[in-house]
């Protein structure tokens, strides 16, 4: 059985909790990416509004990760007119057929595009046929741990023994793999136990472009404490998981004023994740545009 609040009340705590997870998450991303990757950390801070494009969805909102992480985006710009060099495209139940051929040509020409659940029968299928699909099953409201591949996003950040956790909306939609060229970035056992899908999130090349799919939302309502480890506090996955400094924890707390109880383990684990994945997308296609 899964550990979820049901009432308005738990829900809503829950989803306070989450805000602050997020909030947290883009400073510590940033602290790690200060200590670890400095390159990377440069092309992150001169990124322009002109260089990331989001559009509007009925459920995900990736938009308010930027928000939290204090970069600068496009929303909803005119998509015959675009020149970002990485979309974004909330999940929604519909979109319009100029936008999917506009984004279409886009990728063709060298952009990258990342796209989050219901997009991918409702936009992926129509723009990029036989790569993937939605395979007509829908999970519940739940969460699950995800193993990530090697070499893939999700690596950067996964604890042994303390694997992600990433949040399914009720009636998420499983992916199925149509081309040997797909790339499984994360997998999930407990989505292959449940939904015969163990697909997390996956990507592409395009003609010049890439493409980058995952199921659910970047945008996590809530997370799970699988473990006594993921009840911890949050500074443990801080230390283990993003291999912070003493200093640069300190940093963290100090910046978001927070102490170390404030989140538990599991609820950093979650925003860190998705937070990682949107940073490291950003900077990716940037350096793609420079090669």
């Amino acid at each position: 059985m899964l550990n979820l609040p049901h009432s308005p009340l738990e829900l809503g705590e829950t989803m306070k909790n989450m805000q602050k997870a997020y909030q947290v998450a883009a400073v510590a991303v940033k602290q790690r990416f200060t200590e670890q990757r400095p390159e990377d950390l440069a092309i992150l801070n001169n990124i322009s509004k002109e260089d990331i494009a989001v559009y509007s969805g009925s459920y995900d909102h990736v938009e308010k990760i930027f928000q939290c992480l204090k970069l600068p985006i496009q929303i909803n710009p005119n998509p015959q007119k675009l020149d970002a060099k990485i979309i974004f495209v909330n999940c929604s139940n519909s979109y319009e057929n100029q936008l999917i051929n506009s984004l279409r040509e886009q990728v063709e020409n060298g952009k990258w595009l990342v796209t989050s659940d219901w997009a991918l029968g409702n936009f992926i299928s129509h723009a990029f046929p036989n790569t993937i699909r939605w395979n007509k099953q829908h999970t519940g409201d739940e969460v699950i741990s995800v193993e990530a591949s090697l070499n893939s996003l999700w690596s950067e950040v996964v604890v042994l023994g303390a694997d992600p956790q990433w949040w399914l909306e009720t009636s998420s939609h499983p992916i199925e793999i149509l081309n040997p060229k797909v790339t499984i970035e994360a997998a999930s056992h407990d989505l292959l136990v449940r939904h015969k899908a163990p697909v997390v999130a996956v990507s592409f090349d395009w003609e010049k472009g890439h493409v980058f799919h995952v199921i659910s939302h970047f945008w996590c309502k809530r997370s799970r404490a699988l473990t006594k480890r993921h009840e911890g506090v949050c500074t443990d996955f801080m230390e283990a998981g993003m291999r912070l400094t003493d200093d640069g924890i300190k940093r963290v707390l100090s910046e978001t004023n927070i102490k170390a109880d404030t989140l538990n383990f599991a609820q950093l684990q979650s925003a860190a994740t998705a937070t990682e994945l949107v940073v490291q997308l950003c900077v990716g296609a940037i350096k793609s545009t420079k090669l």
